[in-house]
């Protein structure tokens, strides 16, 4: 499944009464445009990102889209007089094999992951997927300043974006729209004219759209809110065998003894379990897939070193690792006198006090596979959070 984002960043300021496009207003000493584009490539969902914008600002979106989004293939193109034409300008270069087109205004730079990935959903299953929360006033239709009908509330809703359908639909409602000059508010006005149904997503009250200067009060109120509270909560595991021949590495630490735990690579149990926690909560997979068994570059290699390269992707992708717990779970040998030695090498590899790692052991009573010494297990749960600049 492939999918395009357009993203919409053609605007201005004008009625804020400011002299630069209102994208490049700041939050958290990150630009709108920029928030935008990190929130999309942090979904991993999109191929391509097609940014629309002035001419004589796309040298300095385009640094910015250079700078901060890695993962992405950034298209830029000239946008129009009006909404629509922008969208009508980047369509063409939405490749052939693409399934689904989103469209979002750069200015609505609160969206979140859940609301991007809910759209995209919604336009695989249903061929559309439009962001909206329910209205909450009562909206009346009038002419000449005299109400000719109260609408029913419960039938409304007050569409944001993204707005995400499928290519072929997009592509004949806007060749639809220039054929019959019809000019619509937002993507899903086309498409309702060819299309009898056209799906809402739940969006959020948080997505708002840069207008006026109340909006930038209002948007650095959530720029706080969001960096608050977007806590991640990760859990890991592993187990391994002992083995003789091999040497007992826990921590980062080796610990004399008689053997190993067996493994491709140092069969380091308890920096394994903090790995996948990590990765878990930042749904990056599990070491599995990040540090295969079948690569012979990982062949016996220091699992400290892994963990540094898993603090390097996540920093990357602005998690910071509030705190980790881990319990080493095995009958024998003792490893507490080790313990702080284990805490300073995972804080370390991680760039993180060692006050907020924490490393416990164990035993299972001489019950299972582990209490006859057969092997040894852990387990870690692990806080991040997102940072947004």
């Amino acid at each position: 499944m492939k999918i395009c984002a357009i993203i919409l960043a053609a605007g201005s300021g004008r009625r804020m009464k400011m002299d630069t496009n209102k994208v490049f207003i700041k939050f958290d000493e990150q630009s709108a445009v920029v928030r935008c584009l990190k929130t999309f490539e942090a979904t991993g969902l999109f191929s391509d990102m097609i940014v629309v914008c002035k001419p004589e600002e796309r040298e300095t979106i385009e640094r910015k889209a250079n700078k901060y989004v890695k993962s992405m293939r950034c298209i830029f193109c000239e946008g129009g007089q009006e909404r629509q034409h922008s969208v009508a300008n980047a369509l063409p270069l939405v490749s052939e094999d693409t399934d689904i087109v989103m469209v979002h205004d750069a200015a609505r730079c609160f969206v979140t992951e859940r609301i991007i990935r809910d759209c995209a959903a919604s336009a695989i299953r249903c061929g559309s997927g439009v962001a909206a929360i329910p209205a909450t006033d009562t909206i009346k239709r009038t002419k000449r300043n005299v109400v000719e009908e109260t609408l029913p509330r419960e039938e409304l809703v007050c569409v944001q974006t993204p707005q995400a359908f499928s290519r072929e639909l997009i592509m004949r409602a806007y060749a639809q729209a220039e054929e019959d000059g019809f000019l619509g508010t937002d993507d899903a006005s086309l498409v309702e004219r060819i299309c009898s149904e056209v799906h809402i997503v739940a969006g959020s009250p948080d997505n708002i759209k840069l207008t006026t200067r109340a909006d930038v009060e209002q948007g650095a109120d959530i720029a706080r809110k969001q960096q608050m509270s977007d806590i991640r909560i990760g859990n890991g595991f592993d187990m391994h065998a002992f083995a003789e021949g091999r040497k007992l590495i826990l921590g980062g630490v080796e610990i004399p003894c008689a053997f190993g735990l067996d493994g491709h690579s140092d069969a380091d149990v308890l920096v394994h379990a903090i790995m996948d926690a990590l990765l878990g909560a930042a749904r990056m997979g599990d070491i599995g897939g990040l540090f295969p068994d079948t690569d012979p570059n990982y062949k016996d290699i220091y699992s400290i070193d892994l963990l540094k390269e898993v603090g390097s992707l996540l920093t990357k992708y602005g998690y910071c690792v509030i705190n980790i717990d881990s319990t080493l779970i095995m009958q024998k040998p003792k490893v507490m006198p080790y313990r702080d030695a284990m805490i300073e090498n995972i804080a370390n590899a991680l760039g993180m006090p060692r006050s907020y790692v924490n490393v416990k052991a164990t035993t299972t009573e001489y019950l299972g596979a582990v209490g006859r010494g057969e092997g040894a297990a852990a387990q870690a749960v692990c806080i991040l959070q997102k940072k947004r600049h």
